[in-house]
């Protein structure tokens, strides 16, 4: 069963208490984070010191800056450098089919049925590659979607003016005006490619990735896919 269908929707820790040793484990478990996960995005340097704060010191307030960052993480959620990446989404936004988005992983198609199923949780390496592929999406998208907002009211704000002077029959001068806003439009054109260069730079980026994707898949097999209770099984079978 996948981790994310059995976390509580929100995390929450009481702010009539400071953050605990024990609460350290509740924020692992909430985001399906690995030890080595964790210590790294609460600054932790050795699972020794994790396994101290979490056991030895389960019910001692823990360091301040430490309890900072679960408290942040823990209202924002999206901020946590580790989150779990939706595996079918990720693929729709990238318009890929299965075989191509399991090379950007270095995985078999097979894995990504699994994946899309919530039968088997990408590994940690997965999931990093597939926070980079978000990451780069998202800042296209925002991008793309502010500049070309501003270019709009631009655009409006210049047409309406254009509006305006042409229905004033008494306004002096109005043929220089209008070449004034006019030279403004076509400055403002150029812009608008400018900066869709400039938005390009991300997708740009993401094609780099598949590049090496593609690359290393020619040179690197895929790995089987990980089944849920194989090694269990194997052992079973082994003991027999």
């Amino acid at each position: 069963m996948d981790v994310s269908a059995r976390r509580p929707a929100v995390l929450a820790f009481p702010e009539d208490r400071p953050i605990v040793g024990r609460d350290l484990d509740a924020f692992k478990e909430y985001f399906g984070a690995t030890v080595a996960q964790a210590l790294a995005a609460l600054g932790i340097q050795t699972h020794g010191r994790w396994s101290t704060i979490v056991k030895k010191n389960a019910d001692t307030p823990v360091d301040g800056a430490i309890a900072n960052l679960v408290r942040w993480y823990a209202a924002h959620p999206e901020r946590f450098p580790f989150g779990q990446v939706d595996m079918p989404t990720l693929r729709l936004r990238l318009s890929i089919n299965q075989d191509s988005f399991a090379q950007l992983f270095g995985r078999r198609k097979v894995a990504v049925s699994h994946w899309e199923r919530k039968q088997v949780k990408p590994e940690p390496q997965v999931q990093i590659i597939a926070r980079e592929m978000d990451d780069l999406l998202k800042s296209y998208e925002h991008q793309a979607e502010q500049e070309r907002d501003g270019a709009r009211v631009v655009l409006q704000r210049l047409l309406a003016k254009l509006d305006d002077i042409e229905s004033d029959k008494d306004l002096r001068g109005k043929a220089e005006i209008v070449a004034a806003i006019r030279d403004t439009l076509l400055m403002e054109e150029k812009n608008i490619v400018v900066k869709q260069e400039a938005t390009t730079r991300s997708l740009d980026m993401l094609h780099e990735f598949m590049d090496i994707a593609a690359l290393n898949s020619s040179l690197i097999p895929a790995p089987p896919p990980r089944r849920k209770g194989v090694r269990q099984k194997t052992q079973a079978i082994a003991d027999e």
